[in-house]
C-alpha cells in the first residue's frame, strides 16, 4: 500500500470520536481492497475474503485529535486467525514491560495486578521474581490462556464484562499492552476498566505513537483498520484524561536520532524497504543528496513530548484518586 489512496476534500465523517463524541473531518478514504493488498504486500500471502469488512474513511477529531476509523468496524475473529497464523506478528518482548515492572516495584506495597488480552503470558512471567505483587491476566482465547496456565501463570479464559462483575474496585493496576488501538469503543472501553481500580489504582497501557516515524516514508497497513481502529498523540491522550476523569502520565523510549531515521528511509524509499543497510547506505544517500536532506526535515521538524522527539510508542497512565 501506498500513500497515494484517494484524499477527499475536507469534508466531515459520519460517525463521532469514539472518545470525546466530536465532530471528525474525513482526512482519507481507503477501500476494503487496497487495504487487503496491502496486508498481502507485508505477509507474502493473501487475506481471507471477509478479513477486511468494509471500505473505511479516516477522519480526525476536532476536539481532542484522536484519528479514528470511520465505522469504527474492527477486525474479527477471521482477520486475526489470519494474522496470528504469521510467527512475525507475535511480539517477542517491548520495551515497556521493563518500565511497568520497574513501575509497579517502585510503588513499596503489596500491588494486585491485572492483565487484559494476556495471550501466553509473556509480560505476566516477568513479575514472577516480585513477591509482593499478586499478578493474573485474562484473555478471550482458551488456548492461549492454558498455555499460560502451564507456566505457572494465573491466567483465564474471562471478558471484561465478566471481571468487572466480580471484582470492581480491587485492582491496584490493570495493564494493556498495545490492546486499546485494536478496539472498536476505546472510551468506553477505558471507562469500564477504570471501574476495577481501586483508590489510587491506575490503568497502564501501550500504544503505537502515531504517525509512526516510518509513515513519513509509505502508510503502514497494520496501523490501518480493521487492524488498528485508532490513532493516538499526545492530544489524543488528554482528551482521554478528560474523558475518564483519570491523571494522566506518559514515557517514550529515547528515539533513534533523525539522521540514522532518515538514512534508513531514504534508502528504503528509493531501494525498496529493508534492501540496503550499513554501510552500502552511504553511496545511496551521496547519489540522492536533496532526497535525503528532504526526509531528514520531516523526522527533524518530528512532534515533540516533554521535549524530547516522539518515539513510535508510548507508556500511558491513567490514574484513579
Amino acid at each position: 500500500m501506498t500513500a497515494s489512496s484517494s484524499a477527499p476534500e475536507t469534508s466531515q465523517a459520519t460517525g463521532k470520536c469514539p472518545v470525546c463524541s466530536g465532530m471528525g473531518m474525513v482526512l482519507r478514504r481507503l477501500t476494503a481492497g487496497e487495504i487487503a493488498e496491502g496486508l498481502h504486500a507485508v505477509f507474502g500471502k493473501a487475506p481471507p475474503a471477509e478479513a477486511v469488512p468494509c471500505d473505511y474513511d479516516i477522519a480526525e477529531c476536532t476536539a481532542c485529535g484522536l484519528v479514528y476509523a470511520d465505522p469504527m468496524r474492527a477486525g474479527g475473529a477471521v482477520l486475526y486467525d489470519w494474522l496470528t497464523s504469521f510467527p512475525k506478528y507475535h511480539a517477542q518482548g517491548r520495551w515497556e514491560w521493563a518500565k511497568l515492572k520497574d513501575l509497579v516495584q517502585g510503588e513499596g506495597r503489596p500491588i494486585r495486578l491485572l492483565e487484559l488480552g494476556a495471550g501466553q503470558g509473556d509480560f505476566l512471567a516477568t513479575l514472577k521474581d516480585l513477591p509482593q505483587v499478586t499478578a493474573q491476566g485474562i484473555d478471550l482465547s482458551e488456548s492461549s490462556a492454558a498455555k499460560a496456565r502451564a507456566r505457572g501463570l494465573d491466567v483465564r479464559r474471562a471478558s471484561l464484562e465478566d471481571v468487572i462483575v466480580e471484582a470492581a474496585g480491587t485492582y491496584d493496576a490493570v495493564v494493556l499492552s498495545h490492546v486499546l488501538e485494536h478496539v472498536a469503543t476505546p472510551g468506553a472501553l477505558m471507562g469500564a476498566v477504570g471501574n476495577l481500580l481501586a483508590p489510587g489504582g491506575r490503568i497502564l497501557f501501550s500504544v503505537p505513537y502515531s504517525p509512526m516515524s516510518r509513515e513519513y516514508l509509505h502508510d503502514d497497513v497494520m496501523n490501518l483498520p480493521p487492524h488498528h481502529m485508532t490513532r493516538w498523540n499526545i492530544r489524543a491522550l488528554e482528551g482521554l484524561s478528560r474523558v475518564t476523569g483519570l491523571s494522566l502520565e506518559t514515557w517514550m523510549p529515547k528515539a533513534k536520532a533523525p539522521w540514522k531515521r532518515a538514512l534508513k528511509h531514504t534508502c528504503d524509499k528509493l531501494r525498496g524497504e529493508g534492501r540496503v543497510r550499513g554501510l552500502a547506505r552511504l553511496p545511496v544517500i551521496l547519489a540522492n543528496w536533496g532526497e535525503f536532506r528532504r526526509i531528514l526535515r520531516d523526522h527533524q521538524n518530528r512532534e515533540r513530548v516533554d521535549g524530547r522527539a516522539a518515539a513510535d510508542t508510548i507508556l500511558v497512565s491513567l490514574k484513579k484518586a
